[in-house]
């Protein structure tokens, strides 16, 4: 993996603001908690609806737009435990739910990860109250066809890559199953129209502006459900950092893509997300634990290993941007360090 010192990647610093280092996590432990209750709960929800779509062809939706709306105060709140779990590899979500085992996670846990992307970039640029909650839900069905394959498909490891071509060529085939879906006072006629613009042919998706973007929502949730493919399942060719996700996502999607659509995107959710790990070039490893956006390659982070490698007892905060000495010199893609460290922030 090369370097990452290229300060025209996404433009230049802005000016910034001086600010102290801090030695520990301030990220209160009680909305931490919460915070991954209502992640963990979210993904158990949306398992059971799974489960009785595919063994009865209807379920009460109900119980999970709430779970919905409770991301939304989550991420309205703090973002950052929900962006942290989003960024978690799947066994360790798989580990806090019960049968985890058997967890649909191509599925359900990538729809929860899409979902929390879609939401955050879509409260970032304002996108109205009332239509937040038919934006998680596209978001977190936007594989939901793939309920057609056999269960021990569906809970099969995401580096299969045969299933995964599977569950891709279904996804589209998500209308049967929405049809089951039971909520009050909600259009689910709305979600299908997402999900079908979300899977829009390439000439239309060159035709839309920023501004039109901004009110065709698939967008953002296409975007995001071909970040969080290409970070956590192995079966598109290992899974990425990040940072060369979104590399792929620049180089293959901008013939089809406004460049701005895709600016606007890495700009809000980072090239180096809340809860990812980086090497720095004094050969310590840190944790990512906030975005400056204006200058999204220098981020502030926590540093947790030293330059051998060994745990730091007191891990120190530091905004690159005050450091211009200091630098990434590359991502880190460690399921140890993201469950180590999954509350530092």
């Amino acid at each position: 993996m090369s370097d990452i010192r290229d300060e025209e990647f996404f433009g230049a610093s802005a000016p910034f603001p001086q600010l102290g280092e801090r030695t520990v996590s301030d990220l209160p432990a009680e909305i931490a908690d919460k915070h991954k209750k209502i992640y963990f709960s979210l993904v158990s929800i949306f398992q059971k609806l799974c489960v009785e779509l595919k063994d009865n062809g209807g379920a009460d939706g109900n119980p999970l737009k709430l779970a919905i709306e409770d991301t939304i105060g989550a991420l309205r709140e703090d973002e950052r435990m929900s962006l942290g779990l989003a960024n978690a590899p799947y066994p360790y979500v798989a580990r806090n739910i019960e049968n985890g085992d058997k967890l649909f996670r191509a599925v359900v846990i990538h729809g929860v990860n899409v979902m929390v992307y879609s939401l955050k970039i879509s409260l970032d640029i304002g996108v109205p109250d009332i239509r937040l909650p038919y934006i998680g839900m596209a978001a977190i069905c936007y594989r939901i066809g793939a309920l057609s394959l056999p269960k021990e498909k569906l809970a099969a490891s995401p580096d299969d890559t045969g299933t995964m071509l599977e569950m891709d060529a279904l996804a589209a085939e998500s209308g049967k199953y929405l049809e089951g879906i039971e909520i009050d006072d909600f259009h689910m006629e709305s979600i299908q129209y997402l999900l079908t613009l979300a899977r829009e042919n390439s000439d239309t998706l060159r035709q839309t502006s920023l501004r039109e973007a901004m009110y065709q929502y698939s967008i953002i949730i296409h975007m995001a459900h071909e970040f969080e493919k290409l970070t956590h399942q192995p079966a598109y060719g290992a899974s990425l950092s990040p940072v060369d996700a979104m590399k792929r996502i620049r180089d293959e999607m901008s013939s089809y893509f406004n460049p701005e659509i895709i600016k606007l995107f890495f700009n809000h959710l980072s090239i180096y997300p809340l809860g990812s790990f980086v090497k720095l070039s004094s050969g310590e490893t840190a944790k990512i634990v906030k975005v400056n956006e204006t200058s999204i390659i220098r981020p502030t982070v926590m540093i947790v290993l030293d330059e051998e490698g060994r745990e730091k007892p007191d891990p120190a905060r530091i905004n690159l941007r005050l450091k211009p000495n200091l630098y990434i010199k590359k991502a880190v893609v460690d399921p140890f360090l993201t469950e180590r460290y999954i509350d530092l922030f």
